[in-house]
């Protein structure tokens, strides 16, 4: 796995939906559904990314993303959530639990209704990982974003603007950016179709990428399960994009 695609994943997936609503409640706030289906569960997060829709004080999730990533995420109360991200589980099963990498990584975000279908987020997020490749044995970065979404729990779009400062063990440093655009939208109580297409347009430790994600969602009140294709491409790589299958499956909780 390339440099450039663990930055990808690890910095999105530690921040995988953490969202919980700021302040006051929005003047006219959507209702879970308008055709009477049980709330999306899975409502604060896109394929890889977030969106800025809220978690309810002490609601969450936790499970394996992208089969890369086991994530866990809380609402601590109508205003603030946390959350964690890690690769050990995957390597530890990979190794037959030996000389298993550290890789851990966290966030806080907090999030504000200014109108009834429009919501702003932001936070900070940071972490490590242990990759194991050539010239980049640690992976350290430290991440704020902002996030604006426009919808309902059941069809939004979200646009993300992540800058980050990643460094390795043989790499100084570099600021980089990953902006993001995502949708989603219910086309039946129980599943609907979800994208996201995000590129980092400034060389930095991973070099600048594109990619695209898309796929559908299948979900319960206390489940959600998704199935996809990611397709990843270096800018000045002459050669196809890569093409990997996505699955995710997480538990939610109120």
């Amino acid at each position: 796995m390339t440099p450039r695609f663990i930055c990808l994943l690890m910095l999105s997936l530690a921040v995988p939906g953490a969202s919980a609503s700021a302040g006051e409640p929005a003047p006219e706030p959507p209702p879970a559904s308008a055709r009477g289906w049980f709330e999306n569960p899975t409502r604060t997060r896109g394929l890889l990314g977030s969106t800025a829709l809220p978690l309810h004080a002490g609601e969450g999730f936790v499970g394996q993303q992208a089969l890369f990533a086991t994530v866990a995420e809380v609402g601590l109360s109508e205003g603030v959530s946390v959350n964690v991200a890690t690769a050990s589980f995957i390597y530890s099963m990979a190794r037959a639990f030996q000389d298993v990498p550290f890789s851990l990584m966290g966030g806080i975000k907090v999030s504000r209704p200014l109108t009834a279908r429009l919501h702003l987020a932001w936070g900070v997020q940071g972490g490590s990982f242990d990759t194991d490749l050539y010239l980049l044995d640690t992976l350290n970065a430290v991440s704020v974003y902002g996030i604006l979404t426009y919808g309902t729990p059941d069809a939004h779009v979200s646009l993300t603007v992540r800058p980050f400062f990643a460094w390795g063990t043989h790499h100084s440093g570099s600021l980089m950016v990953l902006p993001m655009l995502g949708g989603f939208v219910r086309l039946g109580e129980r599943w609907g179709l979800a994208g996201e297409v995000a590129l980092s347009p400034v060389a930095g430790i991973s070099g600048t990428f594109g990619f695209a994600t898309a796929g559908a969602r299948f979900m319960g009140r206390q489940w959600s399960l998704d199935l996809g294709l990611l397709a990843e491409q270096q800018w000045k790589d002459t050669d196809n994009p890569s093409v990997l299958p996505g699955l995710s499956f997480l538990f939610h909780w109120r």
